[in-house]
C-alpha cells in the first residue's frame, strides 16, 4: 500500500478489466457493483468476504453505465439503448428504447442518477473522437430530454450535496464544467468551466462527490485521482500504480472507502509494466461519500 500523498490503497480485485467503469455501492446487498464495458460484464465485490463475481450480460453488448433501480435490478445504458436487467432472474436484459436508433456507431457512456431518480447519461461515437455525442436526461416515466450536443467523450456526472450544482466533463476536451441545477425540474443553467485540464497530462474521466462537496475525479493517462474543492482548486492527489484509473465511488458500510476502477486497453508493451491495470482499487482517504441514488423508473 501507499501513495504520493500518504493515502492507503490496495488492489482488491486484480481482474484485468479491459474497460472497468461506473462503480457504485449498493446499501441493500452491501456489494460494490461495476462493469467491464468491452466484455459486457456486470461485476460485484463483497468487501466483507473478498468475493468477486462477474456475469456476462449479453453477447455484443457494450454497457457504458448503469443505475440501480428503486424497484430492484439495474438500468443499463448500452450501445443499443436502455435496458432493464436483474442479475438474479436468470433472464436476458429487457429492452426499453434506443435514444439514437439512427446512429449505430454511437454508444451510451458515463451515466448517474440524480437524487430525484432521473438518469443522466452521455452518448459518444465509439470508434472516433469526434463531437457526435449528446447528454441526455432520462426521466422516471422514460421521457428522454436532450441537454447538450457536440460531446466527444462524456464523463464526470455528479451533483453537489445540496443538489444546486451539477458537474459534467468531456474527457477528450479535458474540461470539467459546472452548471446551476434545479433539482425540482432537472434543468441546468449557467454552464461554466469548473476546471481546465487541457495543458496537463491527465484527462478527467469518472467522478464522485464526498460529503464536504469536493469532486473526486479519476484522471485517465496520468494514474491519478484528484480531489477538487467546490471552487475548483486541487487539494488532494492520489497516485495509483496504473496509468488509467477510470471512475471513483465511495462504498463500504460507512461510505468511507473510495473504490476506483481502471482499464487495460491500448496499453501495448506498457501492459507488462502495469500488472494491476484493469484492477479495482480501494483507497482509504479519510473522507466519506454520499449514498448512490437509484433510478425511479
Amino acid at each position: 500500500m501507499g501513495t504520493s500523498t500518504g493515502d492507503r490503497y490496495e488492489c482488491v480485485v486484480a481482474g484485468a478489466d479491459i474497460l472497468g467503469e461506473v462503480p457504485m455501492w449498493c446499501d441493500r446487498t452491501r456489494l460494490l457493483w461495476w462493469v467491464d464495458v468491452r466484455r459486457a460484464a456486470l461485476q460485484s465485490y463483497d468487501p466483507a468476504t473478498g468475493r468477486h463475481m462477474a456475469r456476462r450480460v449479453a453477447e455484443g453488448m457494450l454497457i457504458g453505465s448503469m443505475a440501480m433501480r428503486r424497484d430492484g435490478g439495474f438500468l443499463l445504458a448500452t450501445n443499443s439503448g436502455f435496458y432493464t436487467y436483474d442479475p438474479d432472474a436468470n433472464e436476458p436484459p429487457r429492452p426499453l428504447f434506443n435514444p439514437e436508433p439512427d446512429l449505430p456507431g454511437n454508444r451510451l457512456n458515463d451515466g448517474r442518477c440524480d437524487r430525484r431518480g432521473r438518469f443522466w447519461v452521455g452518448s459518444m461515437v465509439d470508434a472516433e473522437r469526434i463531437p457526435g455525442g449528446k447528454l441526455y436526461c432520462l426521466e422516471p416515466d422514460l421521457r428522454c430530454r436532450t441537454i447538450l450536443e457536440g460531446i466527444v467523450v462524456p464523463n464526470s456526472i455528479a451533483w453537489s450535496p445540496d443538489d444546486r450544482t451539477m458537474y459534467f466533463a468531456d474527457t477528450h476536451r479535458q474540461l470539467i464544467w459546472a452548471f446551476d441545477y434545479d433539482p425540482d425540474d432537472g434543468v441546468v443553467t449557467r454552464q461554466r468551466v469548473f476546471k481546465d485540464w487541457s495543458h496537463q497530462k491527465g484527462r478527467p474521466d469518472g467522478a464522485a462527490i464526498d460529503e464536504d462537496g469536493c469532486l473526486w475525479t479519476a484522471m485517465v493517462a496520468s494514474g491519478q485521482v484528484i480531489r477538487h474543492t467546490p471552487d475548483g482548486e486541487v487539494d488532494r492527489v492520489i497516485q495509483l500504480p496504473v496509468s488509467n484509473p477510470t471512475c471513483p465511488a465511495f462504498g463500504g458500510d460507512n461510505l468511507d472507502i473510495m473504490f476506483v476502477t481502471s482499464h487495460s486497453q491500448r496499453l501495448g508493451d506498457q501492459l507488462s509494466r502495469e500488472p494491476l491495470a484493469g484492477g479495482l482499487f480501494a483507497i482509504h482517504t479519510g473522507c466519506r461519500g454520499l449514498p448512490e441514488p437509484r433510478f425511479a423508473g
